[in-house]
């Protein structure tokens, strides 16, 4: 699998699983999909959805493509799996961080409009919207938003009033759209008696940010990480398993 060069700083490779032909080729073979996932809700295409308002894209040129992302090789595996799919993968890393950033794209003009019905928008960062979601499907959805554009961590600093360091547990979301956060946070309200937070600009006013301490990403992580769910990030609902340790 040699690299080759890309734009803006990256190097590209096709990861092959199990394909032998020339890269150039590729083209060539019709790849397997189910174009009616996204056609009835269930948990998985929930989470398969709002990971994709974080994480990807739709596009209308020569032909109708979406597109997923992550930096995390096994979720966009199963995101891949859980579409049946057997598009390649295509492995970026950027040269400035050394970081690798794993794709694919499907090629489904049924797919394309469907999601069009459902909330999706091609140049979507700035302007997207919160989609209707059947409440049953809420927590898979934002979960999947969660893993693609949400972070959870502990934070250390210094108490102002007792003068002792204190570790706490925080989580954000993010975007590019103010009104999609605006939205989210409305639902966390409604849905789990989250508080009501304001929405930051970051990055020169370029991206939008709300986030949460250690009690109510308690309450968001159970909500989100619920016994039994069927696809996610492994690494975030382990900070629910460390939370229920201690």
């Amino acid at each position: 699998m040699a690299w080759y060069p890309s734009s803006q700083g990256t190097v590209c490779k096709t990861v092959l699983h199990g394909c032998k032909s020339h890269p150039r080729l590729m083209r060539q073979k019709v790849h397997q999909l189910n174009d009616n996932f996204l056609d009835s809700w269930n948990a998985t295409m929930a989470y398969v959805l709002g990971f994709w308002f974080a994480d990807g894209y739709m596009r209308h040129e020569k032909s109708y493509r979406i597109a997923f992302s992550s930096n995390d090789y096994d979720l966009i595996v199963a995101i891949r799996s859980a579409l049946n799919s057997d598009h390649p993968l295509r492995q970026t890393r950027s040269k400035k961080s050394r970081k690798d950033t794993y794709s694919f794209v499907v090629f489904s003009k049924r797919m394309f409009f469907r999601l069009s019905t459902i909330g999706g928008q091609r140049r979507k960062s700035r302007k997207m919207i919160f989609p209707t979601i059947p409440n049953k499907f809420l927590a898979d959805f934002i979960r999947g938003y969660f893993d693609g554009d949400g972070s959870v961590f502990y934070t250390t600093y210094l108490h102002s009033k007792i003068h002792r360091m204190r570790t706490e547990l925080r989580s954000n979301f993010t975007s590019g759209s103010p009104m999609f956060l605006e939205e989210l946070n409305s639902v966390l309200m409604k849905q789990i008696g989250l508080g009501n937070k304001k929405i930051c600009p970051f990055n020169e006013g370029g991206s939008w940010k709300f986030g949460y301490g250690t009690g109510e990403t308690k309450k968001l992580l159970n909500f989100m990480y619920y016994p039994g769910y069927p696809i996610g990030l492994k690494r975030k609902a382990a900070f629910l398993e460390k939370v229920v340790d201690n």
